[in-house]
This record gives C-alpha cells, sequence and structure tokens, in this order.
C-alpha cells in the first residue's frame, strides 16, 4: 500500500478512470436521477434526486450540443457517467457514449456507474458495442440477491470495478464482497463516505470528523483495513482508497482550473484556484440595475455612449501607468 500525490491510497494500479479525474481531465455526467436502488447513504441533491435530467458538471442539460460544449470548456480527456443510474436510461446514455466518442474519438475514455439490479446480457453489450471503456459496480452489501450477476460484464474486454463508500461498522459485510469478487475484476474502489446533504438519506448513529467536514468519522480507518485485507488475501485485486480531499482538493479543484484556464478573455485574471477576476469599466448610463440587460441593448452601437467608456478606459489605463511608475 502506498500513499498518493492526491491524498488517497493504492494498492496496485489505479484505475484509468481514476488518474483522469483527480487531474481534472473527467467531466461528470450525470445522466438521469432515476435510479431502481434506494440507498441510505445516496448522495445526491433533492433537486437531482427522481428527477429525470441530465447535468453535465452541474450544468442542467439534456442537449448533447451542451455536453460537448462542457468537455471542452474542460479540455476533457474523458467522462464518468453517474445517477441515479444510467442504466435506467440506455437510450440516452448510449446516445452520450456515442456523441463524445465521434466528437473527441476512441481515445476519450468513459467509465460508468451503476448498480447490479438492472444489468442483462443485452445492456451490457449495447454499452461494450458503444464504447463504453469502463464500468463500476454498486455492490448491495446487505442483500446477494444480485451479486452473481457480475459474472456478466467480465465476459467483456473492458475494465470492470467495483466502487462503494466505506460505511463504518460495515467491516463484515465488505470483507465479504471482497472474497466474492476477489478473482473476478480488476479493481476495486473505496470511497470515504460523506454524510449526504439532502432529505431522505437514513444514515443513523454516524458523525462527521469535524465541524467543517461532511466527510464520515471512521470511515477511511476502515477503508484502510479493507485495503489491507485484500493485499493479503487477493494481492492481485487493485484497491484504491478515495478521501474526501481528493475529491474536493484535486478532482474537483483540477477541473475548475483547467474551466478557467480554457474560458478566461485576454483582459481576465486566473488565479492558483482557478478563480476569474474580471474588471469592469461603468459609466452613468450603462451601471447595472433593473432592468440591466434591456437598457444595455438599447445601447448597442450608440456611438455617444461608446466614446464615453473609450474615454473612461485611456483615463484607468493612464493612471494605472501612473501607480505603476510610483510603485517602482
Amino acid at each position: 500500500m502506498k500513499d498518493t500525490k492526491f491524498a488517497s491510497f493504492l494498492h496496485g494500479s489505479l484505475p484509468k478512470g481514476c488518474a483522469h479525474c483527480v487531474k481534472g481531465e473527467k467531466m461528470v455526467l450525470f445522466v438521469t436521477g432515476v435510479c431502481p436502488r434506494k440507498c441510505n447513504f445516496c448522495p445526491i441533491s433533492d433537486e437531482k434526486n427522481g428527477k429525470d435530467y441530465s447535468y453535465a458538471d452541474e450544468w442542467k442539460t439534456n442537449d448533447i450540443k451542451d455536453i460537448i460544449t462542457e468537455a471542452s470548456a474542460i479540455s476533457a480527456k474523458g467522462a464518468g457517467f453517474t445517477g441515479g443510474d444510467p442504466l435506467a436510461r440506455m437510450e440516452r446514455t448510449v446516445k452520450y457514449i456515442r456523441a463524445l466518442k465521434k466528437k473527441f474519438g476512441k481515445g476519450f475514455h468513459i467509465h460508468l456507474y451503476t448498480s447490479l439490479d438492472l444489468v442483462d446480457d443485452k445492456k451490457m453489450k449495447r454499452l461494450f458495442k458503444a464504447g463504453l471503456d469502463e464500468i463500476r459496480f454498486h455492490f448491495d452489501l446487505d442483500d446477494k440477491k444480485y451479486w452473481g450477476r457480475i459474472d456478466i460484464p467480465i465476459q467483456y474486454s473492458w475494465d470492470v470495478g467495483v466502487e462503494i463508500p466505506v460505511i463504518p461498522g460495515k467491516v463484515k459485510q465488505m470483507k465479504r464482497m471482497v472474497d466474492f469478487i476477489g478473482d473476478k475484476v480488476k479493481f476495486l474502489n473505496l470511497n470515504e463516505l460523506e454524510i449526504p446533504d439532502n432529505s431522505f438519506h437514513s444514515l443513523v448513529g454516524i458523525e462527521t470528523k469535524d465541524s467543517l467536514s461532511y466527510a464520515a468519522r471512521g470511515s477511511v480507518g476502515m477503508g484502510m483495513k479493507i485495503l489491507e485485507y485484500v493485499e493479503k488475501k487477493y494481492p492481485r485485486l487493485s484497491v484504491h482508497l478515495c478521501t474526501a480531499r481528493t475529491k474536493d482538493a484535486y478532482q474537483l479543484a483540477n477541473r475548475l482550473r483547467r474551466r478557467a484556464k480554457n474560458i478566461a478573455r485576454k483582459f481576465d485574471h486566473v488565479d492558483d484556484e482557478g478563480m476569474i477576476t474580471r474588471g469592469a469599466i461603468y459609466i452613468e448610463e450603462t451601471k447595472p440595475g433593473f432592468s440591466y440587460r434591456k437598457r444595455l441593448a438599447k445601447l448597442v452601437g450608440n456611438k455617444k455612449i461608446i466614446g464615453k467608456l473609450q474615454y473612461q478606459r485611456r483615463r484607468i489605463i493612464s493612471l494605472l501607468g501612473l501607480f505603476i511608475t510610483y510603485l517602482f
């Protein structure tokens, strides 16, 4: 086991989807909020839960053109399909995979999260033919009813893994799952549990590690135990323990930096955290207020207004020049 430079822990090799994610190179494509499961730790928001709409990096849209625009905005090298359950909307999922592969090429890496509830031969075959590169399954730790369905996707030449949150108190159930998948899948991803900020989760008796975090106390420690268990019994199974800090400080932060760099105008300033700072020059006629856009629309092409703005611009540049001269 080793520490990674992304605040996570690893045994074996990092799944390709994760390797892109931690660098901010993956667009998160929320396919639908529809799902056959009712997991008590489900992290999705009230706004998305059960709603049949897609989000590309939190931009709400069901238009593939918007999705491609967002992928371009972050210079994405791939996408992670999530939900809900993407398998609950197969036509849409297949359409998105094909469109992204057509636009960005076969090397655009796509991984997908799903449960085993909706898995069958037909769906797996369609996803594989569409070009899906990696599929990750969430196992129900308390019910083995669908566990045997993992034998269907492992027939195809894509990367198959399991990804679950580490719920304190579930050591026995997780070890039982590891014993079942140990020689079947390529990797196991363990996520530090975060207490959902929604109205429908039903986690009981689990507290956050501090007042500033949603991460559950004891989750990482238990994840380390599972990682060590795998190292001893199934050394060929790669395990990645992804912490809340990995997601916030690396995956999300790096994606925001990439987006800021791509969308910034030449007059913008982008800091190390991806924050864009933009200055604006206002005159009396253009200052913000009620019906701002309507007022601006009426001023388009007005030579008098343009002249005033240009004058203010020259004046500010001149003052800045004097200020810089004074400093140095």
